[in-house]
């Protein structure tokens, strides 16, 4: 079976370790930075994670056994370390009563501008983005995590329920009821036609 260009039957010695280890490096950092920016908020944070999902994978990768793709591999060793810093946050959060103030500090991700679109329009549609990126981070952890996937990386159910070691059902249920709560939540920013 061959996995990011390497072989998983042939042993692992050093140098292919190393050589196959940055393929994997070099085809998945975009796409760890992306989720992490995504799901963290902040790109110094997201910077870090990227590298200590890299730094995780690379030491346990002699022991992967090519049972799912290389990416979704990286996704869950990703999510696992994204709800620990989440966890921690809101631990750290809560002792320092930061909660009663704005969050600060953190960039949505915003594509940027097209010179076709006219500047109050292109605010518009800015601001809108910021308001949804805030609030799928007030979503509950798994919400959010799964509705990140599937619509910002492009995951079908059954990858989101590896990458989140869950059943597709209850991917199922955790986007209806992540969708349920963003409609709640955006109702007071949409006007009625």
């Amino acid at each position: 079976m061959k996995i990011g260009g390497i072989a998983q039957d042939a042993p692992k010695n050093a140098d292919s370790h190393s050589e196959a280890f940055q393929n994997i490096f070099e085809e998945n950092k975009g796409l760890i930075y992306s989720l992490s920016f995504r799901l963290l908020g902040n790109r110094q944070e997201a910077e870090n994670l990227t590298q200590e999902v890299f730094l995780n994978a690379f030491k346990s990768y002699p022991y992967f056994r090519g049972e799912s793709k290389v990416s979704t591999w990286l996704y869950r060793i990703a999510i696992n370390l994204i709800n620990n810093e989440l966890r921690g946050k809101k631990l750290k959060k809560f002792l320092s009563l930061d909660f009663l103030s704005e969050e600060s500090g953190r960039t949505p991700m915003i594509e940027p501008s097209h010179p076709r679109h006219s500047p109050p329009a292109e605010l518009e549609k800015k601001e809108m983005e910021r308001v949804v990126q805030r609030l799928i981070r007030s979503l509950p952890e798994r919400q959010r995590i799964a509705i990140t996937l599937q619509y910002y990386e492009g995951f079908a159910y059954e990858e989101i329920a590896s990458a989140m070691e869950i059943s597709r059902s209850s991917v199922e249920s955790l986007l209806f009821r992540a969708k349920q709560n963003l409609e709640k939540r955006l109702a007071p920013y949409l006007i009625d036609s």
